[in-house]
């Protein structure tokens, strides 16, 4: 019905003129805003501008050669700037009405039953994909780890655990931990980029972040990562239930994982995950310049701490009853 290209300023913003009404539904990391936008009563649209400066030019690429193949689990891209726009690129998705952004195991095993699809695709499929995601690769948050080791060792021993970590962290480091497989990983998996929409449809959208990673790149994120926007509370038997459906959900597709070794390496992952994301959000609150409002950070605090201890404890279990 629409053109909707002209309801966008050369410069990648969205025009206020001919538009029956707007409203802003969330700020970029780079200040700009998410909105969505009414050419009258009956339609609507998400203008999404660039939010941050690592995806620049990624999101329609990524619609246009991955998510193409896709089930229909991500919002139409309507329309969106050339390659090449850089700063003032821009996209214009579908309106898919209220969103629930809130945590419950049912649908976080739906979207379990998806990770282990894409992380199946061939790798004809994964070409043009890099390693290189929104936050380092596990390695170097490893050896950031190892070099930060007394703020590190401070923080565990705030929140009341022995420091007994340095074998697995070097391990990490060094690229022995983990298997030398690499997936199609949506990259940004937190609670505020998958929904439910009032119809029950899963969906999961803002894939700007996609590239290359391990496959508990995409669960650490679903079920570990914590967000101050976005909390939920994952219990130990949720975690064992989604990490026991991946599994045998990844068997349909070939995929050979021994269970016990499959979450015994998880959590040692999100062990060196979440000690991390610990120290950013204590730098976070110690400068009090953060973009999120102090409260918020220590609720994302209490949440990262609630999923490393259980993690600890898995990990625990585990070398007890060896």
């Amino acid at each position: 019905m629409y053109n909707l290209s002209q309801f966008v300023l050369p410069n990648g913003t969205l025009s206020g003129e001919g538009l029956w009404k707007r409203e802003a539904l969330y700020q970029g990391m780079n200040g700009k805003f998410v909105e969505r936008f009414y050419p009258d009563r009956q339609h609507s649209y998400i203008f999404k501008p660039l939010t941050n400066g690592e995806s620049v030019d990624r999101e329609a690429w990524i619609y246009r050669h991955v998510l193409s193949g896709f089930p229909d689990i991500y919002p139409a891209l309507l329309a969106s700037s050339e390659e090449g726009a850089g700063e003032e690129g821009w996209s214009i998705f579908e309106d898919l009405g209220p969103l629930r952004h809130e945590y419950d195991v049912e649908t976080a095993m739906k979207v379990v039953q998806q990770i282990a699809w894409w992380h199946a695709l061939p790798e004809e499929r994964r070409e043009g994909l890099s390693g290189s995601g929104p936050k380092p690769q596990i390695e170097q948050i490893a050896a950031d780890l190892m070099n930060r080791r007394d703020e590190a060792v401070a923080v565990m021993s705030e929140i009341g655990e022995p420091w007994e970590l340095d074998g697995m962290i070097l391990s990490f480091a060094e690229g022995r931990a983990l298997p030398k497989i690499k997936v199609v990983s949506h990259g940004d998996l937190h609670l505020g980029n998958y929904a439910v929409a009032a119809d029950g449809r899963l969906y999961i959208m803002d894939w700007e972040h996609a590239h290359l990673n391990t496959p508990f790149w995409d669960l650490y994120h679903l079920i570990d990562m914590s967000h101050p926007l976005f909390p939920k509370q994952v219990t130990a038997a949720d975690r064992e239930k989604l990490l026991t459906f991946y599994v045998s959900q990844s068997a349909l597709y070939g995929a050979e994982w021994d269970l016990g070794d499959f979450i015994r390496d998880y959590c040692r992952f999100a062990t060196v995950f979440s000690i991390w994301m610990l120290l950013l959000i204590s730098g976070d609150l110690k400068r009090g310049d953060s973009v999120w409002p102090q409260e918020r950070l220590l609720a994302q605090k209490e949440e990262a701490v609630a999923g490393l201890k259980g993690c600890l404890t898995s990990l625990s279990l585990e070398r007890d009853s060896a």
